[in-house]
């Protein structure tokens, strides 16, 4: 039997390797900042393709991964990860402190990501999770780029294969937030996906890039940052 590792914090990268030099250089900056306060553990869980996948969709894989990650990590935070995050350098202090609500005690789940329509003028905002045993009043419109747990907020292992083994939902964020045994939070900040090998690696032509991949439904936000890029140059 493999004894576990002990440690307080654990990153586990799940899901395909996308962008994954520009994204794991980005998060280099997370971690130096943080390194500053706590000590953690990153766990690389990510595949080249999903040819062994447990399930058909996506989302339900990604789950499947963080948990098999961590099933050999007896850590008190665990936090999702994927290689096409990328951080504006204002979402840093939010995320570490954050990381720091849950060290402290003041957390117990927590997924983060951006908003196109209302949010993407704004630093960061954070909110409620409802209480996921209540019926119809579980699920709101979240992000789901990260995720900061504690461990013992989570269903179990078995519980959730259970369940993910029915699921038919292609939602993302809807699908975390199923993970968890109580409530929680979610916020909005200047975090984004990478959608290609940019050259032009700034925060603003990145998050640009971002909201345009959506198409016009985005358009304000694809105008409020396209004219912070062009100020900038």
């Amino acid at each position: 039997m493999v004894e576990k590792q002990r440690m307080e914090i654990a990153f586990v990268y799940t899901g395909e390797r996308r962008f994954e030099k520009i994204g794991k250089e980005n998060h280099r900056h997370l971690f130096q900042t943080l390194s500053e306060f706590t000590s953690f553990k990153i766990i690389d869980k990510c595949k080249d393709n999903r040819n062994n996948d447990e399930f058909q969709l996506s989302a339900q894989n990604q789950i499947w991964d963080f948990y098999k990650g961590i099933d050999d990590i007896d850590a008190d935070i665990v936090i999702k990860m994927r290689t096409d995050v990328w951080f504006a350098k204002s979402s840093i202090p939010h995320i570490v402190n954050e990381i720091l609500k849950f060290k402290n005690g003041n957390g117990k789940f927590c997924l983060l990501g951006s908003e196109l329509f209302r949010h993407f003028d704004k630093e960061w905002e954070e909110y409620q999770l409802p209480d996921v045993r209540t019926p119809a009043k579980s699920h709101v419109k979240t992000g789901d780029f990260i995720l900061i747990a504690k461990k013992d907020e989570l269903q179990s292992k078995e519980e959730v294969y259970k369940w993910l083994s029915i699921e038919r939902s292609k939602s993302g964020n809807r699908t975390w937030q199923r993970i968890r045994k109580t409530t929680g939070h979610f916020s909005f900040g200047q975090i984004y996906l990478l959608r290609a090998e940019y050259k032009n690696l700034t925060d603003n032509y990145i998050a640009y890039e971002f909201a345009r991949h959506y198409g016009p439904k985005t358009k304000i936000a694809q105008k409020y940052y396209y004219e912070r890029l062009s100020s900038n140059n």
